[in-house]
Protein backbone atom coordinates (compact mmCIF):
# COMPACT_ATOMS: atom_id res chain seq x y z
CA UNK A 1 0.00 0.00 0.00
CA UNK A 2 1.16 3.71 -0.73
CA UNK A 3 0.87 5.30 2.64
CA UNK A 4 -0.75 9.14 2.95
CA UNK A 5 -1.17 11.02 6.03
CA UNK A 6 -2.87 14.27 5.83
CA UNK A 7 -3.06 17.22 8.36
CA UNK A 8 -5.54 19.47 8.08
CA UNK A 9 -5.85 23.49 9.58
CA UNK A 10 -7.17 24.64 12.56
CA UNK A 11 -4.78 27.08 14.70
CA UNK A 12 -4.00 26.20 18.42
CA UNK A 13 -6.14 22.94 17.45
CA UNK A 14 -3.05 21.45 15.96
CA UNK A 15 -2.47 20.85 19.33
CA UNK A 16 -5.27 18.33 19.66
CA UNK A 17 -3.54 16.71 16.09
CA UNK A 18 -0.27 16.37 17.67
CA UNK A 19 -1.79 14.14 20.36
CA UNK A 20 -3.85 11.95 18.26
CA UNK A 21 -0.27 11.46 16.32
CA UNK A 22 1.06 10.60 20.00
CA UNK A 23 -1.21 8.27 20.74
CA UNK A 24 -1.44 6.57 17.60
CA UNK A 25 2.82 6.37 17.28
CA UNK A 26 2.73 5.08 20.75
CA UNK A 27 0.12 2.20 20.14
CA UNK A 28 1.90 1.12 17.01
CA UNK A 29 5.69 1.18 18.09
CA UNK A 30 4.21 -1.44 21.36
CA UNK A 31 2.69 -3.28 18.47
CA UNK A 32 5.60 -3.49 16.63
CA UNK A 33 7.85 -3.62 19.85
CA UNK A 34 10.23 -0.46 17.65
CA UNK A 35 10.08 3.16 18.72
CA UNK A 36 9.59 4.90 15.43
CA UNK A 37 8.21 8.59 14.58
CA UNK A 38 4.67 8.09 13.47
CA UNK A 39 5.91 9.91 10.16
CA UNK A 40 8.09 7.56 8.87
CA UNK A 41 5.37 5.41 8.75
CA UNK A 42 4.00 6.60 5.62
CA UNK A 43 5.39 7.57 1.89
CA UNK A 44 3.76 10.93 1.89
CA UNK A 45 2.69 13.58 4.01
CA UNK A 46 0.36 16.69 3.09
CA UNK A 47 -0.75 19.63 5.63
CA UNK A 48 -2.41 22.56 6.08
CA UNK A 49 -1.63 26.15 8.60
CA UNK A 50 -1.28 24.63 11.81
CA UNK A 51 -1.24 20.66 10.33
CA UNK A 52 1.59 22.01 7.38
CA UNK A 53 3.67 23.03 10.46
CA UNK A 54 3.01 19.58 12.44
CA UNK A 55 3.86 17.24 8.29
CA UNK A 56 7.03 19.86 7.94
CA UNK A 57 7.97 18.30 11.96
CA UNK A 58 7.56 14.80 11.20
CA UNK A 59 9.16 15.05 7.52
CA UNK A 60 12.42 15.79 9.29
CA UNK A 61 11.79 12.79 11.66
CA UNK A 62 10.26 14.74 14.52
CA UNK A 63 7.90 12.27 16.71
CA UNK A 64 4.45 13.45 17.60
CA UNK A 65 5.16 13.46 21.33
CA UNK A 66 8.15 15.57 20.43
CA UNK A 67 5.20 18.23 18.51
CA UNK A 68 3.29 18.37 20.88
CA UNK A 69 5.76 19.73 23.36
CA UNK A 70 6.46 21.89 20.69
CA UNK A 71 3.19 23.44 20.61
CA UNK A 72 2.55 23.49 24.13
CA UNK A 73 5.46 26.07 25.01
CA UNK A 74 4.88 27.73 21.34
CA UNK A 75 0.82 28.87 21.72
CA UNK A 76 0.79 31.42 24.65
CA UNK A 77 3.95 33.25 23.27
CA UNK A 78 2.68 32.95 19.81
CA UNK A 79 -0.98 34.22 20.18
CA UNK A 80 0.14 36.94 22.49
CA UNK A 81 -1.51 39.84 20.49
CA UNK A 82 1.35 42.46 18.98
CA UNK A 83 -1.53 44.67 17.67
CA UNK A 84 -5.57 45.09 18.04
CA UNK A 85 -5.37 43.48 14.41
CA UNK A 86 -7.62 46.15 12.69
CA UNK A 87 -4.40 48.11 10.49
CA UNK A 88 -2.10 45.45 10.48
CA UNK A 89 -1.45 41.58 11.74
CA UNK A 90 -2.63 40.85 15.34
CA UNK A 91 0.41 38.23 15.67
CA UNK A 92 4.25 38.35 14.96
CA UNK A 93 5.36 36.03 12.49
CA UNK A 94 8.78 36.81 13.76
CA UNK A 95 7.93 35.26 16.70
CA UNK A 96 7.05 32.28 15.25
CA UNK A 97 9.48 31.92 12.73
CA UNK A 98 12.51 31.89 15.84
CA UNK A 99 10.42 29.34 17.33
CA UNK A 100 10.24 27.23 14.04
CA UNK A 101 13.75 27.33 13.48
CA UNK A 102 14.43 26.10 16.79
CA UNK A 103 13.11 22.57 15.58
CA UNK A 104 13.08 22.75 11.39
CA UNK A 105 16.98 24.51 11.23
CA UNK A 106 18.04 24.82 8.07
CA UNK A 107 16.19 21.79 6.57
CA UNK A 108 14.49 21.87 3.32
CA UNK A 109 12.96 20.24 0.60
CA UNK A 110 15.30 18.14 -0.45
CA UNK A 111 16.44 17.32 2.83
CA UNK A 112 13.09 15.49 4.08
CA UNK A 113 13.29 11.89 5.34
CA UNK A 114 9.72 11.30 3.98
CA UNK A 115 8.32 13.25 1.42
CA UNK A 116 5.79 16.32 1.81
CA UNK A 117 3.38 18.40 0.28
CA UNK A 118 2.48 21.45 2.37
CA UNK A 119 -0.24 23.70 1.08
CA UNK A 120 -0.52 28.04 0.60
CA UNK A 121 -1.78 30.48 -1.64
CA UNK A 122 -0.55 33.04 -3.75
CA UNK A 123 -2.65 36.18 -2.94
CA UNK A 124 -1.26 37.80 -6.42
CA UNK A 125 -3.11 36.04 -7.98
CA UNK A 126 -5.34 33.69 -6.03
CA UNK A 127 -3.87 30.64 -7.33
CA UNK A 128 -2.99 27.05 -4.72
CA UNK A 129 0.32 27.22 -3.81
CA UNK A 130 2.06 23.62 -3.03
CA UNK A 131 4.96 22.97 -1.74
CA UNK A 132 6.29 19.65 -2.44
CA UNK A 133 9.80 17.07 -2.32
CA UNK A 134 11.08 15.40 -4.93
CA UNK A 135 8.41 13.11 -5.69
CA UNK A 136 8.03 14.35 -8.97
CA UNK A 137 10.73 15.33 -11.31
CA UNK A 138 9.01 18.58 -12.34
CA UNK A 139 9.67 19.62 -8.48
CA UNK A 140 13.25 19.24 -8.48
CA UNK A 141 13.52 23.31 -9.23
CA UNK A 142 12.41 23.79 -6.22
CA UNK A 143 13.87 21.68 -3.73
CA UNK A 144 15.62 24.05 -2.00
CA UNK A 145 12.87 26.18 -0.46
CA UNK A 146 13.33 25.57 3.56
CA UNK A 147 10.53 24.32 5.78
CA UNK A 148 11.00 26.90 8.06
CA UNK A 149 9.64 29.57 5.26
CA UNK A 150 7.03 27.20 4.05
CA UNK A 151 5.50 26.55 7.80
CA UNK A 152 5.46 30.03 7.79
CA UNK A 153 3.55 30.52 4.48
CA UNK A 154 0.98 27.66 5.16
CA UNK A 155 0.02 28.92 8.27
CA UNK A 156 0.04 32.79 7.46
CA UNK A 157 -3.90 33.42 7.92
CA UNK A 158 -5.50 36.67 6.70
CA UNK A 159 -5.27 39.49 9.25
CA UNK A 160 -3.61 36.83 11.99
CA UNK A 161 -0.24 37.32 10.28
CA UNK A 162 1.86 38.79 7.55
CA UNK A 163 2.26 37.51 3.86
CA UNK A 164 4.83 35.59 3.56
CA UNK A 165 7.58 35.03 0.63
CA UNK A 166 9.81 31.84 0.18
CA UNK A 167 12.78 31.85 -2.24
CA UNK A 168 10.43 30.92 -4.92
CA UNK A 169 7.12 32.98 -4.28
CA UNK A 170 6.24 35.64 -2.84
CA UNK A 171 2.97 37.26 -0.97
CA UNK A 172 1.46 33.86 0.30
CA UNK A 173 -1.24 33.37 2.44
CA UNK A 174 -2.44 30.03 4.64
CA UNK A 175 -3.24 27.11 2.70
CA UNK A 176 -6.42 26.76 4.29
CA UNK A 177 -8.20 29.36 1.51
CA UNK A 178 -7.80 26.64 -0.73
CA UNK A 179 -7.40 23.05 1.16
CA UNK A 180 -7.95 23.26 4.81
CA UNK A 181 -8.55 19.72 4.43
CA UNK A 182 -5.73 18.70 2.11
CA UNK A 183 -6.90 14.70 2.24
CA UNK A 184 -8.05 15.47 -2.03
CA UNK A 185 -4.88 17.34 -2.65
CA UNK A 186 -2.55 14.11 -1.56
CA UNK A 187 -4.71 11.53 -3.24
CA UNK A 188 -4.17 13.36 -6.99
CA UNK A 189 -0.84 13.01 -6.03
CA UNK A 190 -0.96 9.60 -4.57
CA UNK A 191 -2.95 8.22 -7.77
CA UNK A 192 -0.20 9.71 -10.61
CA UNK A 193 2.40 7.83 -7.99
CA UNK A 194 0.48 4.92 -8.30
CA UNK A 195 -0.92 4.34 -11.48
CA UNK A 196 -4.08 5.47 -10.69
CA UNK A 197 -4.64 2.10 -8.90
CA UNK A 198 -7.36 3.51 -5.92
CA UNK A 199 -6.88 0.23 -4.21
CA UNK A 200 -2.87 0.58 -3.55
CA UNK A 201 -3.20 3.71 -1.39
CA UNK A 202 -4.18 4.15 2.33
CA UNK A 203 -5.07 7.67 3.76
CA UNK A 204 -5.16 8.61 7.33
CA UNK A 205 -6.43 11.88 8.08
CA UNK A 206 -6.25 13.77 11.04
CA UNK A 207 -8.52 16.72 11.66
CA UNK A 208 -8.25 19.69 14.45
CA UNK A 209 -11.97 18.67 15.80
CA UNK A 210 -15.36 18.84 15.08
CA UNK A 211 -16.99 21.93 16.31
CA UNK A 212 -20.16 21.61 18.37
CA UNK A 213 -20.95 24.85 16.69
CA UNK A 214 -19.06 28.02 14.93
CA UNK A 215 -17.77 30.14 16.77
CA UNK A 216 -19.38 33.10 16.08
CA UNK A 217 -23.11 34.82 16.64
CA UNK A 218 -24.83 32.91 13.93
CA UNK A 219 -27.99 34.81 14.19
CA UNK A 220 -25.82 38.38 13.93
CA UNK A 221 -25.21 37.22 10.33
CA UNK A 222 -28.78 36.48 9.19
CA UNK A 223 -28.97 39.56 7.96
CA UNK A 224 -25.35 40.71 8.57
CA UNK A 225 -23.53 42.99 6.42
CA UNK A 226 -19.57 43.17 5.07
CA UNK A 227 -18.96 44.00 9.23
CA UNK A 228 -20.19 41.18 10.19
CA UNK A 229 -19.65 38.38 8.35
CA UNK A 230 -15.34 39.84 8.07
CA UNK A 231 -15.17 40.06 12.20
CA UNK A 232 -17.07 38.98 15.14
CA UNK A 233 -16.16 41.96 17.70
CA UNK A 234 -16.31 41.09 21.08
CA UNK A 235 -19.52 42.39 22.70
CA UNK A 236 -17.82 43.85 25.61
CA UNK A 237 -15.68 46.56 23.72
CA UNK A 238 -15.72 50.30 22.74
CA UNK A 239 -15.33 49.44 18.78
CA UNK A 240 -18.68 47.27 19.36
CA UNK A 241 -20.52 50.18 21.73
CA UNK A 242 -19.57 51.99 18.52
CA UNK A 243 -21.33 49.87 16.02
CA UNK A 244 -24.51 49.30 17.97
CA UNK A 245 -24.67 53.13 18.17
CA UNK A 246 -24.21 53.62 14.49
CA UNK A 247 -27.09 50.81 13.62
CA UNK A 248 -29.63 52.92 16.46
CA UNK A 249 -28.69 56.19 13.89
CA UNK A 250 -27.56 57.80 17.43
CA UNK A 251 -25.84 60.85 16.12
CA UNK A 252 -21.28 61.20 15.52
CA UNK A 253 -21.52 63.74 19.00
CA UNK A 254 -22.98 61.38 20.93
CA UNK A 255 -21.46 58.12 20.18
CA UNK A 256 -18.22 60.35 20.38
CA UNK A 257 -19.39 61.03 24.10
CA UNK A 258 -20.11 58.13 24.83
CA UNK A 259 -16.75 56.42 23.69
CA UNK A 260 -14.86 59.14 25.84
CA UNK A 261 -16.64 58.34 28.78
CA UNK A 262 -16.51 54.45 28.50
CA UNK A 263 -13.56 52.49 30.42
CA UNK A 264 -13.88 49.29 28.24
CA UNK A 265 -11.34 47.91 26.25
CA UNK A 266 -11.30 49.48 22.78
CA UNK A 267 -11.44 46.50 20.27
CA UNK A 268 -11.38 42.73 20.50
CA UNK A 269 -12.57 40.07 18.43
CA UNK A 270 -13.37 36.10 18.35
CA UNK A 271 -11.88 35.68 14.96
CA UNK A 272 -13.59 35.93 11.59
CA UNK A 273 -17.11 34.38 10.90
CA UNK A 274 -15.93 34.22 7.26
CA UNK A 275 -12.79 32.41 7.55
CA UNK A 276 -13.60 29.85 10.12
CA UNK A 277 -16.53 28.99 7.66
CA UNK A 278 -14.73 28.75 4.38
CA UNK A 279 -12.08 26.57 6.48
CA UNK A 280 -14.79 24.25 8.05
CA UNK A 281 -17.05 23.45 5.23
CA UNK A 282 -13.70 22.90 3.01
CA UNK A 283 -12.57 20.30 5.34
CA UNK A 284 -16.06 18.51 5.26
CA UNK A 285 -16.54 18.36 1.36
CA UNK A 286 -12.92 17.03 1.08
CA UNK A 287 -13.98 14.59 3.47
CA UNK A 288 -17.08 13.78 2.43
CA UNK A 289 -15.13 13.10 -1.42
CA UNK A 290 -11.61 11.36 -0.07
CA UNK A 291 -14.33 8.56 1.55
CA UNK A 292 -16.03 7.96 -1.79
CA UNK A 293 -13.19 7.96 -3.67
CA UNK A 294 -11.58 4.93 -1.13
CA UNK A 295 -13.78 3.44 0.64
CA UNK A 296 -12.48 1.07 3.51
CA UNK A 297 -8.92 2.31 2.64
CA UNK A 298 -9.74 5.90 4.32
CA UNK A 299 -10.01 6.69 8.35
CA UNK A 300 -10.90 10.05 9.68
CA UNK A 301 -9.50 10.65 12.81
CA UNK A 302 -11.87 13.94 13.90
CA UNK A 303 -13.05 13.92 17.19
CA UNK A 304 -16.11 16.30 18.28
CA UNK A 305 -15.42 19.49 20.71
CA UNK A 306 -17.32 19.73 23.54
CA UNK A 307 -17.16 23.74 23.15
CA UNK A 308 -16.39 25.87 19.80
CA UNK A 309 -12.45 26.68 19.70
CA UNK A 310 -11.46 29.47 17.24
CA UNK A 311 -8.36 29.58 15.61
CA UNK A 312 -6.23 31.72 18.24
CA UNK A 313 -8.41 30.96 21.46
CA UNK A 314 -5.46 30.15 23.45
CA UNK A 315 -7.22 30.43 26.70
CA UNK A 316 -9.25 27.14 26.11
CA UNK A 317 -6.06 25.32 24.68
CA UNK A 318 -5.97 23.19 27.96
CA UNK A 319 -9.37 21.42 26.98
CA UNK A 320 -7.92 19.90 24.04
CA UNK A 321 -5.73 17.68 26.06
CA UNK A 322 -8.41 14.82 27.04
CA UNK A 323 -9.76 14.59 23.15
CA UNK A 324 -6.62 12.56 21.72
CA UNK A 325 -8.23 8.67 22.79
CA UNK A 326 -8.93 6.67 19.98
CA UNK A 327 -11.59 4.22 20.41
CA UNK A 328 -10.93 0.82 19.66
CA UNK A 329 -11.95 0.87 16.02
CA UNK A 330 -9.93 3.49 14.74
CA UNK A 331 -7.19 1.92 16.24
CA UNK A 332 -7.61 -1.32 14.76
CA UNK A 333 -8.35 0.37 11.05
CA UNK A 334 -5.39 2.70 11.55
CA UNK A 335 -3.30 -0.70 12.63
CA UNK A 336 -4.99 -2.55 9.32
CA UNK A 337 -3.69 0.43 6.62
CA UNK A 338 -0.22 0.89 8.51
CA UNK A 339 0.83 -2.80 8.91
Amino acid sequence: MFKVLTLDGGGIRGYLSANILANLETLLNRADGKEVSIGQRFDLIAGTSTGGIIACALSVGMSAKEIGTFYETLMEELFTPVSEGIFEPKYSTDILRNRLEQILGDATLATVSTDLCVTSVDVENSAARFHKSGYFPRNATRLDEKLVDIALATSAAPSYFSLVDTLHSSRLCDGGMVANNPSLVALIDAMKLTDNRLDTIALISIGTGEQPNMPYDVQRLRDGGILEWMIDISPDTKAAQVVEGIRQHRSKIALGIDYMLSNKKVFDSKGSPLLELLMNAQSKLADEQTRFLLQQNYVRINPKLSIPIALDAVQKFESLKNLADLDEQQYQDVLRLLR
